[in-house]
């Protein structure tokens, strides 16, 4: 009994007798905000926070898995208001349209979004059977297809494609399934065709290669160069022959870009910290999945569609991304 008054005693002594300034100091807790988890999205911000948390120990970035880009904007204006710290990650097209305020944004535009940087591509793939009469995306009149979940960027942007190729929405039945839903639907024939996006190589189009024979529909190239033209988040590519099993022709491509942001209201010197950080330990943060690899010096800037952060911007005149 006495023993354990002494030991609450002593408790008490170092409780009252601990100044604050001889406590560890507390860590600056920041969200990074990413698409739901399991996605390429979410992948890539685990890896950002483990490259920031292991080199920038005062700095505890969190990762918070969200429904999707119109979510995570709203996260943004609500830290800005605050006058509080955040990051995201989500596709450049949902960037750029928050800050003009149309289309899932209209009537609530966000000005002060910034830009941090590139980060990786997500191709997007027209996926038929390989017996299949679709030739061109003018062919989907008529047709079933999987166009990934309602309000995505996967499927605004293949009905952008479609609507460019003459094919209306009323032309066609849309079906608004996740990738294993779309996948399903191919197999079993109860799809004729679907949109599949990521980073080369993408999981799901591999996995449906293996075990079925399909291919996918080549964009036109004048749709191509109209797309990219008119809408500086969107890119051209191009799917190498034998890059998957069963596809032997060079297949023309449209994708998009998905991005770091951040808000105005974020100091200069924290995001430059950030920005600097992640790029001098890329080799460490490229391990986390291959399209990591995606985001380099020579890419940083790739369907950026709104302002730099003037932290991001400080880092990257520094190495010579961008005119001093």
């Amino acid at each position: 009994m006495k023993r354990l008054i002494l030991m609450i005693a002593v408790l008490i002594f170092i409780t009252l007798t601990v100044t604050p300034s001889s406590m560890p100091s507390s860590k600056k807790l920041i969200p990074l905000y990413t698409p739901p988890s399991g996605g390429t999205g979410y992948i890539l911000g685990a890896g950002i926070a483990s490259v920031t948390k292991k080199h920038l120990p005062d700095l505890e970035v969190v990762v918070e898995a969200t429904p999707g880009t119109v979510a995570m904007v709203k996260f943004l204006m609500e830290r800005e208001s605050m006058k509080r710290e955040a990051f995201a990650i989500f596709a450049c097209d949902g960037a750029f349209n928050a800050v003009k305020g149309q289309k899932e944004f209209a009537g609530k535009p966000f000005p002060n979004l910034r830009a941090v940087t590139f980060l990786w591509g997500a191709d997007l793939y027209l996926v038929v059977p390989t017996n299949s009469p679709i030739k061109s995306y003018a062919d989907i009149k008529g047709r079933r297809v999987g166009m990934g979940g309602a309000g995505s960027t996967v499927a605004l942007t293949g009905l952008y494609l479609l609507e460019l190729s003459g094919v209306k929405r009323e032309d066609f039945k849309p079906y608004f399934f996740v990738y294993k839903e779309t996948i399903q639907g191919i197999k079993d024939g109860s799809l004729d065709a679907g949109f599949l996006a990521g980073g080369y190589p993408i999981a799901s189009y591999t996995e449906l290669s293996l075990t079925h024979s399909v291919r996918i529909v080549p964009v036109d190239e004048e749709i191509i160069k109209k797309v990219t033209s008119e809408n500086p988040y969107y890119y051209g590519g191009l799917v190498k022959a034998k890059s998957y099993k069963g596809l032997e022709n060079d297949t023309p491509i449209v994708g998009f870009a998905g991005g770091l942001f951040t808000h105005a209201g974020v100091s200069t010197d924290l995001v430059y910290q950030i920005t600097k950080n992640l790029y001098e330990h890329r080799e460490e943060y490229y391990q986390i999945h291959l399209s990591a690899k995606e985001m380099t010096p020579e890419t940083a800037l790739k369907g950026i569609p709104i302002p730099l952060h003037p932290g991001a911007e400080r880092y990257f005149k520094e190495i010579g991304v961008l005119r001093k």
